[in-house]
């Protein structure tokens, strides 16, 4: 009695399982890019509620599929599991969700005026809560990081170390929002190619720049639910509980941009480039 050979893989998995990082970025920009341009460029659309679904189609979905055609359910599984790890040490869960905000508020200390609105507003609070969980779900988090910091973080940091995966991560994934600084409004865009063209180089720093310290926290937690916590902090605004009548304004971002440059700067000093991944 012979065995029967195993069938091979089909050729859409095989090159998925051969070029891995091509065919997640793959899979994450052109669905998106495709949708978002003939969204906004065909039917004038505005980011929401049309442009939510976008991180689900991207990060997620072509994690999901890439992991499915190199490690199969298994793989799937393992990719979920990290995306719920929620037992990590208290003191991560601290800097994320005490010390990410204390950074985000210092920020607006240079601003003109933000001494003179300088203050808690507790009947802010609620609507801000509300937004939070609305950002979390909707708002990019959720959908994008089993991708970003589950996914393609670690097969990076793989590939090119630390250091140029996550700088790596950090542009491309400035790079995917692309599309919607055609929508003027969204992230400081204005109306021209020059309106448009300085905030999203703004915001391609940004993105930059906080890779590092999200690479440094994803190495020593392995923990979606941090990296989702984290990045909703990001997106959903303290201001107006802290600074009311500041705004949310370009400056703000440039600001940003230089503290996190140098965050970013002092972790790769600090751990010789390594940046928490392991020996």
């Amino acid at each position: 009695m012979t065995l029967a050979a195993p069938h091979p893989p089909s050729r859409a998995r095989a090159l998925l399982t051969r070029h891995p990082l091509i065919a997640f970025f793959g899979l994450c920009f052109v669905p998106v890019w495709a949708y978002e341009l003939v969204g906004i460029l065909v039917f004038d659309l505005p980011v929401a509620p049309w442009m939510f679904v976008t991180p689900f189609l991207g990060p997620t979905l072509a994690a999901v599929l890439v992991t499915w055609a190199g490690r199969g359910r298994a793989g799937v599984r393992a990719l979920f599991g990290e995306v719920v790890r929620w037992r990590v040490p208290g003191r991560w869960y601290l800097a994320v969700c005490l010390g990410l905000p204390v950074i985000l508020m210092a920020c607006v200390l240079p601003l003109p005026g933000a001494w003179q609105h300088a203050g808690p507003v507790g009947s802010e609070v609620l609507p801000w809560l509300l937004g939070f969980g609305i950002v979390l779900v909707l708002g990019g988090p959720l959908g994008e990081e089993p991708g970003w910091r589950c996914f393609a973080h670690q097969h990076l940091q793989q590939r090119f170390g630390p250091v140029r995966g996550a700088l790596l991560l950090g542009l491309l994934w400035g790079l995917w929002h692309a599309p919607l600084s055609l929508i003027e409004g969204y992230n400081h865009a204005g109306a021209d190619l020059i309106g448009m063209a300085v905030p999203f180089a703004a915001f391609l720093i940004f993105t930059i720049a906080i890779s590092i310290p999200l690479a440094w926290l994803a190495n020593h937690t392995r923990s979606g639910v941090l990296a989702i916590l984290a990045h909703t902090f990001l997106n959903a605004s303290l201001l107006p509980v802290f600074f009311p009548g500041v705004d949310n304004s370009l400056s703000y971002l440039v600001v940003q941009d230089v503290v996190f440059g140098a965050l970013a700067v002092a972790l790769i000093v600090t751990t010789r480039g390594r940046l928490g991944r392991p020996e």
